[in-house]
């Protein structure tokens, strides 16, 4: 997955939600240093196809149900459009359709070109299936296509199944975490997929602590041309108790008599 962002979840009726689909970051990034040895990559198979699709081919799929677009960014949504295009999907949710915006352009073209309906979703908005409940905390409801798509527009989503709690964050900033302190949103949770891959710009104090995480998941490349995550971040994650582990991920919450619920993260990083 390298620097990008893909968690794919599978509910105990054997529903599949994949939230985001990883793809290769622009560099041009607000407030981040880039490794300029990174910078530049040679021509290879696209993350959506090489790791996301081959991943789901894997594990024998020719369909999804639902695909989540966290927001344009292209280490989020690119992937998106590689799996729209590769496999039978019922249905697309996303925060924003910015119709200027090139990467949600295309995404939009592939869901057009497939038949699949797009919904607009919101705070407040709430997904269910299977005893499962997937709240919208962020951001506000809007259908203005003008609107950007940018980090501080993630859908940060709550997945609830009985009293396991996973918080999904896209790439929130500090002024989105704020926003949802103040309106005393509830992030306290299990497992926290770590905002904006680790970025000092993400994870205040104030956040990291209501969420108070067993489980801080950081998507990042290996080497990461931005040089996440922020060391002062993950230190932030740890002092609040959150796990420290590497590698690829697997949650199954549930047990051997009954179906589970199933989290990966693709090709994660724990701290």
């Amino acid at each position: 997955m390298g620097q990008g962002d893909a968690a794919f979840v599978v509910l105990p009726d054997g529903t599949t939600i994949l939230i985001d689909g990883g793809g290769r970051p622009g560099f041009t990034t607000r407030g981040e240093q880039v490794d300029d040895e990174e910078m530049f990559e040679p021509d290879r198979r696209s993350i959506g196809e090489a790791v996301v699709s081959e991943y789901l081919w894997w594990r024998g799929l020719d369909h999804i149900d639902y695909v989540l677009a966290t927001h344009a960014d292209a280490d989020h949504i690119q992937g998106l459009t590689d799996v729209v295009r590769n496999f039978r999907v019922r249905s697309a949710f996303v925060a924003r359709a910015p119709a200027d915006n090139r990467e949600y352009r295309r995404f939009a073209e592939a869901l057009e070109g497939r038949g699949v309906p797009v919904e607009v979703i919101g705070a407040g908005d709430t997904l269910r299936a299977a005893s499962v409940e997937i709240s919208v905390l962020w951001p506000r409801l809007t259908t203005d296509g003008a609107l950007a798509s940018g980090n501080n527009d993630s859908l940060v989503l709550m997945l609830q199944y009985e009293r396991r709690r996973v918080l999904f964050t896209g790439d929130v900033e500090a002024a989105a975490e704020r926003q949802l302190l103040a309106q005393n949103a509830d992030v306290q949770c299990d497992v926290a997929k770590v905002a904006h891959h680790g970025s000092r710009t993400s994870s205040v104090a104030d956040f990291v602590e209501r969420a108070h995480a067993s489980w801080a998941i950081i998507s990042v490349g290996q080497r990461s041309p931005f040089r996440h995550p922020a060391p002062e971040v993950v230190e932030r994650w740890r002092e609040q108790g959150a796990r420290a582990d590497h590698g690829p991920l697997r949650h199954d919450y549930g047990d051997e008599r009954r179906r589970r619920l199933a989290i990966s993260n693709l090709c994660a990083t724990v701290r």
